[in-house]
């Protein structure tokens, strides 16, 4: 059974707005996650110079070295 707060959240965001004022925006999403290809298509999206690319996967790399800390205690599944 939903809550009271449940139901209004579901009335306000199921509704359109009533006062008429809308702005649209373009959007595109990519695939979850960090990934050399999700750093391509950004730097592509931000039409950024080679070299930034470049500096930017280099950082990729040594970051997918670096170990998880484990000091906030989360439990996820992979």
């Amino acid at each position: 059974m939903q809550s009271e707060e449940d139901k209004l959240i579901a009335e306000t965001t199921n509704t359109e707005y009533k006062y008429g004022f809308n702005t649209d925006h373009e959007q595109e999403f990519s695939v979850k996650g960090l990934s050399e290809e999700v750093i391509r298509f950004i730097s592509a999206k931000k039409s950024e110079p080679e070299w930034m690319l470049e500096w930017r996967l280099e950082a990729y790399e040594h970051f997918k070295t670096l170990k998880e800390p484990n000091w906030a205690h989360l439990k996820y599944s992979s």
